[in-house]
């Protein structure tokens, strides 16, 4: 297991405007390992600084640097790159056009999957718990939308919450391209019966009603629709709410058995986790 970091750079930018907004003291400094929660450090678990990170002028450099990991151990071709212009188109149609309620998707977050997908290039995409579409969006970002860089065969979107479903679906049918968007208001258990294979990319963020994740589960239902080369996100692996719930998936995904590589994407108080089957 690997785990990427933002820069440094990045990080001090949000202390210093921890430090403007009086949050913390002027001599306040960064201690990565600090306890949650601590003043009289800034922790990079404390949700002032992720917050500013997460929507600082940084989030370009970090999400190239997680682009450069990722090539420098050879899990995408040394030249591939993402089309930041159609990033930015991409982002002003999404928070134009979407409307739903709050979302734990970050700023950075949102390049992170944007540039994740545009490097992968899947031909069928997953995401269990998709909920009122926003992460889809994301997720989908590259094949979707005015710029849409590549059409791939299938787009799926499924979440038990009917209603928030047919949210998601007002929300795409003001996009162009989304002609392979399919949008399930169902379990997804039983949705992936039906979900045919191979599944080159597959998200993970459905969790229940008291917010407890069923990751494990549906990779196991799903693991044999994917392919060698498969990429698993899972979103929320680094938040303090869902460590114990996810300590089984994380072991599982991280074990050379099942998957080959499986990389930690600390970013924001919420993380992804990347394995590659």
């Amino acid at each position: 297991m690997r785990v990427f970091h933002p820069p440094v750079t990045a990080i001090e930018l949000a202390v210093d405007k921890l430090k403007q907004d009086g949050l913390v003291h002027p001599e306040a400094r960064f201690n990565h390992d600090a306890e949650h929660g601590l003043r009289r450090e800034v922790t990079y678990r404390d949700g002032d600084l992720q917050y500013r990170l997460g929507h600082s002028s940084k989030a370009v450099e970090i999400v190239d640097a997680a682009l450069k990991m990722l090539v420098s151990l050879e899990f995408v071709p040394s030249k591939a790159s993402y089309d930041k212009t159609a990033f930015t188109g991409f982002h002003a149609e999404i928070k134009e056009t979407f409307k739903g309620p709050w979302t734990s998707i970050t700023p950075v977050m949102e390049r992170l999957l944007y540039m994740l997908t545009a490097v992968k290039r899947p031909k069928r995409l997953v995401e269990l718990g998709s909920f009122w579409g926003n992460t889809l969006a994301w997720f989908a970002g590259p094949c979707i939308g005015r710029v849409r860089k590549f059409a791939p065969e299938k787009i799926y979107g499924i979440d038990i919450d009917v209603e928030m479903t047919e949210l998601a679906r007002r929300n795409f049918a003001k996009l162009e391209n989304c002609e392979s968007v399919e949008l399930i208001g169902e379990d997804a258990a039983t949705a992936l019966e039906r979900i045919e294979g191979p599944i080159d990319f597959l998200y993970l963020e459905a969790k229940d009603e008291n917010n407890n994740s069923g990751y494990l589960e549906f990779l196991k239902q799903s693991y044999n629709k994917l392919p060698r080369g498969a990429w698993v996100i899972a979103h929320d692996t680094t938040h303090w709410a869902h460590q114990a719930d996810l300590v089984g998936y994380l072991a599982w995904v991280r074990d050379s058995h099942n998957f080959s590589e499986s990389v930690s994407f600390d970013i924001d108080q919420f993380g992804l986790e990347l394995s590659i089957k």
